[in-house]
Order: structure tokens, then C-alpha cells, then sequence
């Protein structure tokens, strides 16, 4: 019997490593910061972001600005607006919000899926967010293809009955 249930932290961390030698070879390696968001939770205006996953490049006292406030706030900004950081910066400015960064940089993928990086130029950033998203929906194919598979697996995750 298999046990996937969607985006998890396992899954989203093994998805960043499918990503991180195309990330660290495009930054040279340089520091940054990335934040994956659950899918399915709505927005509210005080709302806490809902973090699954968050990793860190580099030592943070040798980090040129504060990646990890900058890529969570465009995770923000996606996660409210549906949108890429960039678009709304670019074509949709009446959405911002006090409090949010200008820079551009984040992914959402179909069904509200979020990752925001920071730490490069907006477009590396967006790339690594994009890259993220296609490395989530990979995992997640596999895990499915597998509960597909699986004939003793009528319900997804450990909850429920399976037989």
C-alpha cells in the first residue's frame, strides 16, 4: 500500500534537489533563499503564509540583502494575487499591497501551487521558481503513478480504508 497525499515537505525537498545543480550552476553558486507554499489554502489579508517547504543557499551573514523576507513576500504576493511577482509588478500594479517587495521572481503553478526565490536577478529568480514547480509536479506524478499502480490503495495518504 502506498501513502502519498500530495505536496509534503518530503516531496518538496526532493524536488529542490532535482533542481539545485541547475540552480547553483546558473548562480554560480551564489547565496539565495526559496519558499514552496501549500496549494488549496486560501489567502486572507493577516494570514500566515502557508509554508511547506523553505531552503537556504549560502550563510545568511554573507547574504547581499534579506533573501528570505524578499522570497516570501513574492510567495505572498503570488499566493494573494494568483499571479508571477513579476506580472503584477510589470502589468498589475494596483495590486500591490503595503508591505510588499517591488522585485519580481516567483511561479504559480496550475491549482495555486507557489515557490518564490530570491537572491539573483528577478528572471533567475522566476526560472528557479519555475524550475521548483516542474520538479514538484514530477514527484507528484511519480507518487500518483505509483498509488495508481497500487491495487491495495483505494484512498490516498494512511487515512481511510484501503481494502
Amino acid at each position: 500500500m502506498t501513502n502519498f497525499s500530495g505536496l509534503t515537505e518530503n516531496v518538496a525537498r526532493e524536488a529542490v534537489e532535482l533542481a539545485r545543480p541547475s540552480i547553483e550552476n546558473l548562480s554560480h553558486g551564489s547565496a539565495g533563499h526559496l519558499v514552496v507554499l501549500r496549494p488549496g489554502v486560501a489567502p486572507s489579508p493577516d494570514a500566515e503564509l502557508p509554508v511547506v517547504f523553505r531552503c537556504s543557499w549560502g550563510e545568511k551573514k554573507d547574504w547581499a540583502g534579506p533573501y528570505d523576507a524578499i522570497a516570501e513576500s513574492k510567495a505572498r504576493i503570488s499566493w494573494n494575487t494568483g499571479l508571477p511577482s513579476h506580472a503584477v509588478q510589470q502589468l498589475h500594479p494596483y495590486l500591490y499591497q503595503d508591505g510588499w517587495t517591488k522585485w519580481g521572481g516567483s511561479a504559480v503553478g496550475e491549482g495555486g501551487l507557489v515557490v518564490a526565490y530570491s537572491g539573483d536577478t528577478w528572471f533567475h529568480d522566476q526560472f528557479y521558481s519555475e524550475l521548483v514547480v516542474a520538479a514538484i509536479k514530477l514527484v507528484c506524478h511519480r507518487e500518483m503513478d505509483a498509488v495508481m499502480r497500487d491495487p491495495g490503495t483505494l484512498f490516498l495518504g494512511t487515512g481511510g480504508e484501503n481494502s
